[in-house]
């Protein structure tokens, strides 16, 4: 049973031959077919169509003043300075050794591309060459990622530099192109 069907059927990534495969280990396996399922759903939230909330309309009678007595100023610097000496310690120090990792597979529709590579602050911005996944225009690469916000995009025939389509939360880079900024969590 090959653990990346589930996913590779989804994104309509195998060839027949593999589809029927798939559906016969779905047919052997109930917990197959359960962790299949599982993800379908995942994948139909995903796709779904963000609504935007009805906010309720904020009135405020008067201006709201706040008034800095002076105990307060060196309270307000004490706290200013362990919250940036927190920010510090928690972008700046290394991760523990044994620090936990979760696969994430990448993929990325280019059917006429000959080499497509990712490139991301999980590889220290090193290039890292993605694989054919199936005959139908589709590369992949699985890597062991650690939690935490992680921005990466995709380099098409060597130059050309893509966000992923299919991550919603993105940013500007400094050369003029755009990242993706995917959030792992590990959940218990």
């Amino acid at each position: 049973m090959n653990p990346t069907w589930i996913s590779q059927f989804i994104d309509d990534e195998l060839d027949l031959d593999e589809k029927e495969q798939f559906l016969r280990a779905v047919q052997a396996s109930r917990e197959y077919a359960a962790e299949a399922l599982a993800l379908l759903e995942q994948e139909k939230w995903l796709r779904a169509e963000p609504r935007e909330a009805a906010l309720p309309e904020l009135r405020v009678a008067e201006p709201f003043r706040f008034r800095l007595r002076r105990w307060m100023a060196p309270l307000a610097a004490f706290a200013a300075g362990a919250a940036a000496a927190a920010a510090l310690w928690f972008f700046l120090i290394p991760a523990p050794a044994g620090e936990a990792l979760r696969p994430h597979r990448f993929v990325l529709y280019q059917p006429e591309a000959a080499r497509v590579e990712i490139t991301g602050s999980f590889t220290g911005w090193r290039s890292l060459p993605m694989r054919r996944a199936g005959g139908a225009g589709y590369w992949e690469i699985t890597l062991d990622l650690p939690p935490g916000e992680h921005r990466f995009s995709y380099i098409v025939e060597g130059g050309r530099r893509l966000a992923d389509p299919t991550v919603a939360l993105r940013e500007q880079d400094d050369f003029g192109g755009e990242n993706s900024i995917l959030e792992v969590t590990f959940s218990s």
